[in-house]
């Protein structure tokens, strides 16, 4: 296979600079075996092109949480295989997940990604779960295995804002050579300004993660995924109200139900306020703050376009101010 060239400035090389704005917008992988779904999926992102500095691409396993799917598992096409494509066609920078756990030999499948898709940019992935015994590597052990191999690649890792103790979980992967990270949905502002400011003095980049809502079910396939979701977000997304105590949910006699428009404009309104947060409780040496948008669904495929437009503009504009506040970047 022809290894596949991109004239776009390596994500590799912006992550790291505090005052560079940097936009990915995750896209989840067609299924597989259906070409026709990949080249949609590839004229889609025709929209992106201006609004994001790289495209993030899950690894989508079948995985048993401990309740029924919200939705039925549907075998995805392969990240790199898309990459490449996304690259050669688009000049856009892809950033692949690898899901490391599932397989005893890593290296071999990190090499051939570099080699034969041009692929360079990773984000490690662990298991779901730490009751059970895999047979591929840990994060960390990947990610040893990866610098001794000597493969020129960056790693990142994924972030859970609400865990105990991840802030300490994050500099361990640091030290093991990864250079960013990408939160689980963020709908609260708590945890994330929390781990912020305890990460101050860090230089990997946390890219805070937003997903557009539209309906109902989107919420309750985001807490099987085990995003962290307050409990009155339902009220706020139906209502367009805040409470502190959930009451039952719906809309109030008389009234229509909420459009999926409505739920738009209030994620997208609950994600400014959540980004705001963040900037204006930053601590004097924060880590670079990066944003990734994803769309979770193919309904919420525009709505994910727009919230990247529109919260990507907000975003570009605060890491601006911020640099020439400080005086950072360059």
């Amino acid at each position: 296979m022809q290894v596949t060239v991109s004239n776009a400035i390596p994500l590799n090389k912006i992550i790291p600079d505090p005052a560079i704005p940097v936009r990915l917008f995750e896209l989840v992988p067609p299924p597989a075996g259906k070409p026709e779904a990949i080249d949609e999926a590839l004229k889609g992102l025709e929209q992106v092109r201006g609004l994001a500095d790289g495209i993030n691409l899950p690894e989508i396993h079948e995985e048993n949480r401990g309740g029924p799917r919200t939705a039925q598992f549907v075998e995805r096409a392969e990240p790199r295989q898309i990459g490449a494509r996304i690259r050669r066609e688009l000049n856009l920078e892809v950033t692949v997940n690898r899901g490391v756990v599932y397989e005893a030999d890593q290296i071999a499948w990190f090499r051939k990604t570099v080699a034969d898709f041009g692929i360079g940019d990773f984000i490690l992935v662990g298991g779901e779960s730490p009751n059970i015994v895999y047979p591929g590597p840990s994060v960390l052990e990947a990610a040893r295995q990866v610098r001794e191999a000597g493969l020129p690649v960056s790693l990142g890792g994924i972030s859970i804002p609400s865990r105990l103790h991840e802030d300490q979980r994050i500099r361990r992967k640091c030290a093991a050579g990864l250079s960013f990270f990408t939160t689980q949905v963020l709908f609260d502002s708590n945890d994330v300004v929390w781990l912020i400011q305890k990460l101050n003095g860090l230089e990997a980049r946390l890219f805070l993660s937003f997903a557009p809502v539209s309906h109902p079910r989107d919420l309750k396939f985001l807490r099987w995924l085990g995003a962290d979701i307050p409990a009155d977000l339902d009220r706020y997304l139906l209502r367009g109200e805040m409470a502190r105590v959930p009451k039952a949910v719906g809309s109030a006699p008389g009234e229509p139900p909420p459009s999926a428009d409505d739920y738009l404009n209030r994620s997208l309104d609950l994600a400014r306020r959540i980004l705001m947060d963040v900037f204006d409780n930053l601590p004097p040496d924060p880590p670079p703050i990066g944003l990734n948008v994803e769309h979770i669904n193919q309904r919420n495929f525009g709505p994910a376009v727009r919230m990247l437009r529109e919260l990507g503009n907000l975003y570009s504009s605060l890491v601006l101010a911020r640099a020439r506040k400080t005086g950072t970047g360059g």
